[in-house]
């Protein structure tokens, strides 16, 4: 009887493992390692922080992954996989430069919402409020040109601004003199250029 409670335990090893023997291999596996330097837990933050994004990097891309998605599953935006820009509405762009909140905004916020608004009237009205209008006047080549060059001149100086609206009140004043004929022949009528 003693032979056959022998070679039931070798058979069936105690569930617990309170038998004795060789440890478990899990228990080989959970040998104790040193804990790391601060020179080493330095690193390994510096090295996280170097191939982390940010909250609000990671927020926008995922905003733009769901307009994406979304754009996919309603057969929008043109096949071309960029998002489609939603449409800017003319009248609040109108009423925030030349309404009571206007007179608030710093040159720099005026000029990209000058830029904004005339892009949204020519795509949605049909013509570009930098060119002359009257019923007798009609934009020439020349007229187009300067209004063009008006709009890259302006998005320039913004573009090399930095959001600062006192540099890209500089910038644009090197950009723009005031050596247009008529402005010479209004300055010659008054007496201030001979």
């Amino acid at each position: 009887m003693l032979l056959f409670v022998r070679r039931m335990l070798l058979m069936f090893p105690d569930p617990k493992g309170e038998g004795g023997g060789d440890p478990k291999p899990e228990d080989k596996e959970k040998e104790i390692k040193p804990e790391p330097s601060n020179v080493e837990l330095a690193k390994a933050l510096k090295e996280l922080k170097e191939k982390s994004v940010s909250k609000e990097d990671y927020e926008k891309l995922e905003k733009e992954n769901k307009e994406l998605v979304a754009q996919i599953i309603n057969g929008e935006g043109g096949g071309n996989g960029q998002p489609t820009p939603e449409k800017v509405d003319v009248k609040v762009l109108r009423d925030e430069l030349y309404g009571p909140k206007g007179a608030d905004l710093s040159n720099l916020d005026f000029w990209k919402k000058t830029l904004q608004l005339r892009q949204a009237v020519i795509e949605q009205e049909g013509y570009d409020p930098f060119l002359p209008h009257g019923a007798k006047i009609k934009p020439n080549e020349q007229d187009v040109e300067r209004a063009e060059a008006v709009a890259k001149t302006v998005q320039k100086c913004i573009d090399e601004a930095n959001e600062n609206s006192e540099v890209f009140t500089a910038l644009l004043q090197a950009e723009t003199a005031n050596d247009s004929p008529s402005f010479l022949a209004h300055l010659k009528k008054i007496g201030a250029l001979k």
